[in-house]
């Protein structure tokens, strides 16, 4: 860039993040289940786990991501898309039950699936997926996956009940 140019041709085309012309993820809150940490995870907003790893190093954890989708999305696309996501990257992952569960006002797409790691361990996941509140129109809406996964044999115990009590917690502020 030149140097003799001043500063309003400077700043004139800023885009500024977040703005109304690239607007930010919304503002939310969720509870951390009791003992549980919160840390930093690839391609995640956060991931909520146990503080510590297990005997053979698997670390239980619920992942938070987001993502914008057209706003033409619904759940039964949202579920597709991401089942065939599922079925493309873990061939041996199983659909254990689904449904659509409302924490007051807000409704999330709920999903149990069984997959077996990479290196063979056999694991659990419940995954609840759902929608910013929209209050104008636009082309996008975010979409937000809270993903847990546990050991399979350790499904059924309290770390459903610390997935369900982050899903169940969540609130956009």
């Amino acid at each position: 860039m030149p140097d003799d140019l001043p500063p309003q041709a400077l700043t004139a085309n800023l885009a500024v993040h977040p703005s109304p012309m690239v607007p930010g993820i919304p503002s939310f809150v969720f509870s951390v289940p009791k003992g549980w940490v919160i840390d930093e995870a690839p391609a995640a907003l956060c991931v909520v786990r146990h503080p510590e790893a297990d005997a053979t190093g698997f670390w239980v954890n619920a992942l938070l991501s987001h993502s914008k989708v057209a706003r033409t999305v619904d759940f039964e696309a949202a579920a597709k898309a991401t089942w065939a996501s599922q079925k493309t990257s873990t061939p041996s992952a199983r659909d254990n039950g689904e449904r659509l569960v409302r924490f007051g006002s807000r409704v999330v797409y709920t999903r149990g699936v069984e997959l077996d790691a990479p290196d063979g361990r056999p694991l659990a996941q419940l995954q609840a997926m759902f929608f910013a509140p929209v209050t104008e129109a636009g082309k996008v809406v975010d979409f937000f996956q809270i993903v847990g996964t546990c050991p399979r044999d350790e499904a059924l115990n309290d770390n459903v009940k610390a997935f369900m009590h982050i899903v169940a917690s969540f609130r956009f502020v």
